[in-house]
């Protein structure tokens, strides 16, 4: 408890709660700009976070990410046109309401439902992650190259329309882990003789270069689209706006079934809050019946889609915070910055840096609140965000990237990976290859790697020691069982009735 309180104490002073109000606006304009996406603005954040003192780094990734979703919905709804990937489930019934003169009461359902189920998030994090942890804890080397195996497994096959694209990011990821020192030996791996790489990819280009630096070739392709269009937030039909006691029933369980929905694809990595909006959106139709009248702007489909995506967002710090697994591309930028800031995700954290915990466990509800109050008073302000062109917009974000990239290491080979990243991101997204595999396999694979090596130094070579433990064995099984179930359900869907 002291150690909580004097983390509290440090949260309220107002340079933190200053810095922290910036990042929530930041978070909310970034999200609202179609294009400019949550991960790119956590991407972008890094390169300044690890110069910054440890408590003000943890502020602004997670501001930055407890606000970018909901920024998202605001374009959704008032152009059809997601901010964020996580917010295209929204923009269905949203903009439909948004064209019936109903905009702000849209908007309003939105702020609502993010607000929910990020606190029903926060929740499950501060009971489940310690208790987590608390079990992970009696994991050995065998175990725990178990568990990451079963990570590849997941993050490969159910990211993405296709298995085999997945896997093959996945496996790209663990591809460029290993560029670098072997990490026993110490013997050069993939460098070809440049000593610059005998520390492996820094990993900041690299994250830059997937996120910003792909999106900055994709508007560029595309002849730098504008999403500006005629926005109006009229409020002369304030009656049709405003929110009954009805409607506050009527979107009550969408948003607890959105929650639950969020929060259990939240603990499975790799998978992400766009699938878990449509999931929720899909479930909130099923419950409606007949009595839906969801693509024509049903409340209970905003509502539902808004809190299942946010309520993601913070399961996704469970597995995260307790074993050192990111949950999605987020928190897989997160957990390499926390590792770059000298903080080990993972069982031991809960004991070694317990300040950390409960400085994220504060920090994202702190943002959710400030989220709310913010929300309020400035969609007016977003709107207007929304009419920048994007050919004014993306060199800026190029210019950032470059920047960030380099002040790392000043070292210019830094620019050549974020380059060299940002235009195979640009190539997946055009054959339709899922990215986030790619960069939480490379979050992963030190650590697995470290746990296979330990392993079999225990049993002098022998892989016999991953079959006679029943935790690694069940976790081959599932991962197995989770390709098999995955490649048949893909090859239903592909071969015509």
């Amino acid at each position: 408890m002291d150690t909580f309180l004097q983390v509290l104490a440090a949260q309220m002073q107002p340079s933190v709660l200053l810095t922290m109000a910036l990042c929530v606006v930041v978070g909310m304009i970034i999200g609202a700009i179609p294009g400019l996406t949550v991960s790119i603005a956590v991407a972008l954040a890094v390169p300044i976070a690890i110069f910054m003192p440890r408590e003000y780094a943890f502020v602004m990734l997670a501001s930055l990410y407890a606000a970018g979703v909901y920024g998202g919905s605001v374009s959704a709804i008032l152009l059809k046109a997601p901010g964020t990937p996580a917010s295209a489930a929204t923009a269905i019934d949203g903009y439909a309401m948004s064209q019936q003169g109903l905009s702000r009461k849209a908007l309003n359902i939105s702020l609502l439902a993010s607000t929910f189920g990020s606190m029903f998030s926060i929740v499950l994090l501060v009971t489940f992650a310690p208790l987590l942890a608390n079990f992970a804890l009696k994991f050995g080397p065998v175990e725990m190259a178990g568990l990451l195996l079963f990570t590849y497994t997941i993050v490969g096959a159910v990211s993405g329309d296709s298995m085999v694209k997945g896997l093959f990011s996945a496996a790209l990821g663990i591809a460029l882990a290993t560029v670098g020192s072997d990490p026993m030996l110490g013997v050069p791996r993939f460098t070809y003789g440049n000593t610059s790489l005998l520390d492996g990819l820094t990993y900041i280009p690299l994250l830059v270069g997937l996120f910003a630096i792909a999106e900055v070739l994709k508007h560029a392709s595309e002849r730098f689209p504008s999403w500006s269009k005629k926005v109006s937030l009229s409020t002369a039909d304030k009656d049709r706006n405003r929110l009954t006691r009805q409607d506050y029933r009527t979107i009550a369980m969408p948003m607890v079934r959105g929650s639950l929905i969020g929060s259990f694809v939240g603990l499975m990595p790799g998978i992400g809050s766009t699938i878990s909006a449509f999931l929720a959106y899909a479930d909130a139709k099923r419950a409606a019946g007949a009595s839906g009248r969801f693509g024509e702007g049903d409340i209970r489909a905003v509502a539902a889609a808004e809190s299942s995506n946010n309520a993601t967002g913070g399961a996704t710090f469970i597995p995260t915070l307790a074993l050192g697994i990111p949950g999605d591309a987020v928190t897989a930028i997160i957990l390499g910055a926390m590792v770059m800031l000298g903080v080990q995700p993972g069982p031991l954290l809960f004991v070694t840096n317990p300040d950390v915990v409960y400085t994220i466990y504060i920090v994202l509800f702190m943002s959710t609140v400030m989220m709310v109050i913010i929300g309020l008073v400035a969609t007016r302000a977003l709107v207007w965000v929304l009419a920048i062109p994007n050919l004014y917009l993306m060199p800026v974000v190029a210019l950032t990237c470059v920047a960030g990239s380099f002040v790392v290491r000043n070292n210019v080979l830094d620019i050549v990976v974020m380059l060299a990243a940002g235009i195979l991101a640009f190539i997946f997204g055009r054959l339709r290859i899922p990215v986030a595999p790619l960069l939480i396999s490379f979050i992963v694979t030190p650590p697995f790697e470290e746990a296979v090596r330990q392993s079999l130094a225990y049993s002098r070579g022998s892989m016999m020691v991953f079959l006679t433990n029943w935790f690694s064995v069940a976790a081959i099984v599932v991962s197995i069982a989770v390709v098999v179930l995955v490649a048949l359900s893909q090859r239903r869907r592909t071969v015509p009735a």
